[in-house]
């Protein structure tokens, strides 16, 4: 952690480091990338991360970016591959308020347990407007997990209607950050889409994050993912970019 660490430090100005070992090391642009330097401190970032028995690299770029197409070219030098585009939101949480559309429970909640909420993700998943992903549930809690550290249970809740299930939210302080409010994950059971539960659900989910300390929220949804992007709308959030993830799998 201490080496990876390191290279957090030199890119102090251009990445953020998301630490989810051992399944994922992610690096997100957050300003102007020193191009100079960027070959090396990725070379280096893929040592580390073999060294470290990492399973995947994730880089996600800005497509406004000026070094957008230079960055693009040296991920797909290093064996990168393009995973998806994504809209990235941002929304203050001053004025959201206390709702009741559903009631709600926690892994931390003697009444929902890991295996449950494991069993409800699942479901969620299934059918996603978003690209399937590679990891099974175990490795999607176990990356919550490595995240979050020990307050992890807090952040897997469950969401229900008249005590049936309707789906799952992981809202969360982003590490390294006081007060940056973000969903691991947020979704609809199949069996609850269309029913105009997804707005509203969500805004409960900002409601959380606000409790939980947050001042804003930052969310993001793939580009073909044309109702999660309503929903952001309807929740009065902002488009702050669009941007690409480049995936390289180590193991």
């Amino acid at each position: 952690m201490d080496d990876i660490l390191k290279i957090e430090t030199i890119n102090s100005e251009s990445f953020k480091i998301l630490n989810g070992e051992p399944e994922y090391i992610n690096i997100e642009e957050t300003a102007t990338i020193n191009e100079k330097n960027l070959e090396k401190e990725l070379k280096t970032l893929v040592d580390q991360s073999i060294y470290k028995e990492v399973r995947r690299i994730g880089v996600f770029i800005n497509k406004s970016s000026e070094h957008y197409l230079s960055c693009s070219k040296l991920l797909l030098e290093l064996g990168f591959e393009l995973y998806t585009s994504k809209v990235e939101v941002l929304r203050s949480l001053q004025d959201i308020s206390r709702t009741n559309y559903f009631e709600w429970h926690s892994i931390a909640d003697s009444t929902l347990s890991e295996s449950e909420f494991k069993m409800l993700w699942k479901q969620c998943m299934a059918g996603s407007e978003n690209r399937t992903s590679s990891f099974s549930i175990d490795e999607h809690l176990n990356s919550v997990k490595s995240l979050l550290g020990p307050n992890w249970k807090k952040s897997c809740i469950a969401f229900y209607d008249k005590n049936k299930p309707i789906g799952i939210s992981i809202p969360h302080i982003e590490p390294g950050t006081l007060d940056e409010g973000r969903l691991f994950y947020f979704g609809l059971l199949p069996a609850e889409r269309g029913k105009g539960r997804s707005s509203p659900f969500h805004y409960q989910s900002l409601w959380i994050l606000k409790q939980m300390g947050a001042t804003f929220y930052k969310g993001s949804t793939h580009e073909t993912n044309i109702k999660m992007q309503n929903v952001f709308l309807k929740n009065n959030c902002s488009i702050k970019s669009r941007t690409e993830s480049y995936y390289k799998y180590l193991k």
